[in-house]
């Protein structure tokens, strides 16, 4: 066996985190990143610091998305070496506002993906995600911990998720129709939506563009790690020259079941009408922090306790009450009052009381769970934020206080993926059809506009 992916695997997350710090703080810029639609100067930055740190782990060829490709040094005991690196996968998305772009750095040996570092420092549902994997290792590493997951046997089954573009979402019966019986989640980077797969948090993603061994080497060497397929549009697999030199016409990738069913869907042409983001986040934006992730922690952590005594057959729905719930958030997002004809501060209706969740984060209401949450966001512990709320026994609002507390990471990936792939609609066959604006598929950015109307003293 070879060990030098796995000797190097350390040094390589290292420099991916430095990646993805510069990353995050180009997002957090008052006036947003600089550059243009497919084009930021971060992403040339980032890979000549990478760069140099990688050949000095591994002396071969590097092969760059910016500033191009460096054959391996003359008579290198490297030179079936290549690195493929994307300093930033998703920078359209980037640019117009949405959280999910990757640094990804992938290792081929002649041929063959040995090494995949993909690191996501705003993703919109964990916050800063690192997913890893080298030749050798028993398991793909996420954020340090070890993760094992086998795709051999995942399909397009109900509750399964798939990834598909930061776009997916604006046409969404169109997809969720091709993605039946599963669900979809938009997410930029098919780098990151790869590594995703690869550690279970769903079975499948596509593209359809044009691309190569720099957006998805990393990704295709992380679903090795887990047993899973990478295909063309045309259902090839992907293959790589001795060099390292890849490009597929569309890809497939994930579980081996789940991508034949893919391959075998039209996934061109709609008749659906675009719609508009729901929530539109200008600049500046909320920072990658504690109290982002608090924040969208206790609106998920709500909406999935409340969603798991919804109906049967719908993963991800929130009954009545976490409804009233999203409606008093929209509200409170656009600057209205939610309850006409009552200060919002006078307390809540009957029907309504988890609204005082989207109350806590703009650190409004005089309700105690709204004080509990308000304080949790600031950095309050869980036993005083529960003694604030009155210790409540409605699963909801624990879930709530938990979210508060602990962020994001207190609730499984794949339970706030259910909840943001929910679009209950007739023409799939829900008894209930919902308005969109009782969809939770948006809860990331709803929160994040709920904090940002927040009193920052």
């Amino acid at each position: 066996m070879n060990d030098l992916p796995r000797a190097v695997l350390a040094d390589v997350i290292a420099a991916v985190h430095d990646g993805g710090r510069m990353l995050a703080a180009e997002f957090s810029r008052p006036e947003g990143p600089r550059g243009g639609e497919h084009k930021a100067p971060i992403d040339l930055e980032i890979e000549l610091m990478l760069r140099p740190r990688l050949l000095a782990l591994i002396p071969g060829r590097f092969i760059g998305e910016e500033d191009g490709t460096i054959e391996a040094p003359a008579g290198s005991h490297h030179a079936d070496y290549a690195w493929a690196v994307d300093p930033q996968d998703g920078t359209k998305a980037f640019g117009e506002g949405r959280r999910g772009s990757a640094v990804s750095v992938g290792l081929l040996h002649r041929g063959v993906p040995v090494l995949g570092v993909v690191f996501a420092p705003t993703s919109p549902d964990r916050g800063p995600d690192m997913i890893a994997w080298a030749d050798g290792c028993s398991a793909i590493l996420r954020n340090g911990a070890p993760v094992t997951h086998d795709l051999t046997q995942m399909d397009l089954a109900p509750g399964a998720i798939v990834l598909l573009n930061h776009t997916s979402g604006l046409r969404p019966m169109t997809a969720s129709i091709r993605v039946a019986p599963a669900g979809f989640v938009p997410m930029p980077s098919i780098a990151y939506r790869l590594a995703r797969i690869a550690v279970g948090d769903a079975v499948a993603t596509m593209s359809l563009n044009t691309i190569s061994a720099l957006d998805y080497a990393a990704g295709h060497a992380l679903l090795r790690g887990a047993g899973g397929v990478l295909t063309d549009g045309a259902g090839r697999a992907v293959t790589y020259t001795d060099l390292g030199d890849s490009e597929a016409v569309g890809c497939f990738g994930g579980a081996p079941k789940a991508v034949a069913a893919m391959l075998g869907r039209t996934w061109r042409g709609s008749s659906e009408p675009r719609r508009d983001w729901r929530v539109k986040l200008g600049w500046p934006r909320a920072t990658e922090d504690a109290a982002l992730d608090r924040a969208v922690g206790a609106m998920m952590g709500m909406l999935i306790a409340d969603s798991a005594r919804s109906e049967p057959g719908l993963p991800g729905q929130p009954g009545r009450r976490g409804e009233a719930a999203l409606a008093c958030a929209r509200a409170l997002a656009a600057g209205t009052t939610p309850f006409p004809g009552r200060p919002s501060s006078d307390g809540l209706p009957s029907d309504g009381a988890l609204g005082a969740v989207p109350l806590g984060i703009i650190g409004g209401g005089s309700d105690g769970v709204a004080a509990a949450i308000s304080a949790g966001i600031v950095g309050a512990d869980h036993a005083t934020v529960r003694r604030l709320a009155g210790d409540p026994r409605d699963p909801a609002l624990a879930g709530a206080l938990l979210g508060a507390t602990a962020g994001r990471q207190a609730f499984a990936a794949r339970d706030g993926l259910a909840l943001m792939a929910c679009r209950p609609d007739e023409a799939l066959g829900v008894a209930r059809p919902r308005p969109d604006t009782l969809w939770p598929d948006d809860v990331v950015d709803l929160t994040e506009a709920l904090l940002l109307r927040r009193d920052p003293c």
